[in-house]
């Protein structure tokens, strides 16, 4: 079997076993079971911020996950946008905020969202894997929840999220800016007029 490049989220019930399964993640990759790109311990808060109390890099040192994808993922995952729209990609793309449709979607985003509800605690993780079996069969022995979509899937939809984002950036300056010169020329008529009516000019 062809070794696949996944994003792997795996969610528990105790914060505790997030952090075993972390352990457990270096020590597959040690033994060349699969291949560990960077990974991260992820608590969701009740209000929807994701938050990286711990995470590893490469090499299995703890480090920083911020500049990984594992750090564009938090951003976008835990942000306002991805809040609102369910964690998904897929609502935001029409600039229409459809949360339903985003809870059921199968989009990566919405899928590894959903894999992270408010007030749970996941190991979020970038792996190679020869065999899904190794991950799967390691979390379960500790209580995990397995979700993974394909990181190509995964940097498909942050580059599409991160487009759409400019795109209503740019669309909200526009219209600030038409409205800004709506109001400079309501100013400007209702000056001429005061002063037409000053001088007694019809």
């Amino acid at each position: 079997m062809a070794e696949i490049e996944n994003v792997v989220v795996v969610r528990f019930t105790e914060a505790s076993d997030a952090y075993r399964a972390l352990s457990v993640l270096k020590q597959c990759d040690a033994e060349g079971r699969i291949a560990l790109g960077s990974a991260a311990v992820v608590e969701r808060t009740p209000t929807g911020e994701l938050r990286i109390p711990e995470s590893t890099d490469n090499i299995g040192l703890l480090g920083t996950a911020s500049g990984s994808l594992i750090g564009m993922l938090v951003g976008v995952l835990g942000g306002p946008v991805g809040v609102l729209v369910g964690w998904g990609a897929g609502a935001l793309m029409g600039g229409v905020f459809d949360l339903d449709r985003a809870e059921k979607s199968d989009e990566a985003l919405s899928a590894l969202g959903r894999a992270m509800p408010p007030e749970s605690t996941a190991v979020i993780a970038t792996v190679t894997e020869p065999a899904v079996e190794v991950i799967d069969g390691e979390m379960a022995k500790l209580g995990g929840e397995v979700t993974r979509r394909p990181v190509a899937e995964v940097m498909s939809e942050l580059e599409a999220s991160e487009e759409a984002a400019e795109a209503a950036a740019r669309e909200a300056r526009r219209t600030l800016h038409e409205e800004r010169k709506a109001e400079v020329a309501a100013d400007f008529d209702e000056r001429v007029g005061k002063m037409k009516e000053t001088l007694h000019i019809s």
